[in-house]
């Protein structure tokens, strides 16, 4: 895939371990996760969920972020301040068949497997980080996408709700079972999430593995310096 200069390979290989996505900042994390989410478009390349393609420049494919069911997650949540809890959850479902077809039901079974129903009429600047992140996620799981990606969803957080969401994080991807990508600076988190690591320098993926693997085999010093080994 060929995001403007940047050329990437990265590659979800089935099955529902997530990836973390690591690297130092303007490396080009948070750039990937807009791309497979249709919100900026590369200039050549192939972007597919499995067997689904989402663009192809050399076919003329260029999904529509709507059309592309990915979750999307942004930094901060991104959540609409004028807008309840519900109907940010709902507005997940815009431009669905679902959005005026039982909706409403939708995004409240989603809160309620997230346990978050009773915030349902909350406004989102009355709401903890936790429960953001919550309804962030709810937002992102309701269009039941082939692939959710979280841009630092815990990095809004105190350490104490930190240590909880990340907990309760790791426990909602798995009942979700659905493929992830969470881009994050903290290695208790890809521990926590069981993540395969994919690292990014200057665009490109230079590494990827279990994080005993790049601990024990650092090959680049940003990796020796995040997983704590001294390079070879």
């Amino acid at each position: 895939m060929r995001v403007g200069e940047l050329d990437l390979d990265v590659r979800l290989d089935g099955g529902v371990q997530p990836v973390a996505l690591v690297g130092p900042n303007g490396s080009g994390k948070t750039t990937l996760l807009r791309t497979i989410a249709g919100a900026y478009r590369p200039s050549t390349g192939v972007i597919a969920v499995g067997d689904r393609v989402l663009f192809d420049s050399a076919r003329g494919i260029d999904l529509p972020p709507e059309e592309r069911r990915v979750g999307y997650v942004p930094q901060g949540y991104g959540l609409f301040p004028h807008l309840r809890v519900l109907d940010n959850v709902r507005f997940g479902l815009a431009g669905s068949a679902q959005r005026d077809n039982g909706a409403q039901a939708s995004a409240l079974a989603v809160l309620e497997q997230l346990e978050a129903a009773h915030l349902a009429e909350r406004w989102p600047d009355t709401l903890s980080g936790g429960e953001r992140q919550r309804v962030a996620l709810a937002r992102a799981l309701v269009t039941e996408p082939h692939i959710l990606l979280l841009d630092e969803p815990l990095a809004a957080l105190d350490a104490a709700a930190r240590r909880t969401m990340r907990r309760r994080l790791a426990e909602r991807l798995e009942e979700s079972a659905v493929p992830a990508m969470v881009i994050t600076h903290d290695i208790r988190d890809i521990v926590a999430l069981s993540a395969d690591v994919h690292v990014m320098e200057e665009g490109r993926i230079v590494q990827r593995g279990p994080a005993d693997a790049l601990a024990a085999h650092p090959a680049t010093e940003f990796v020796a310096e995040v997983f704590g080994s001294p390079l070879a």
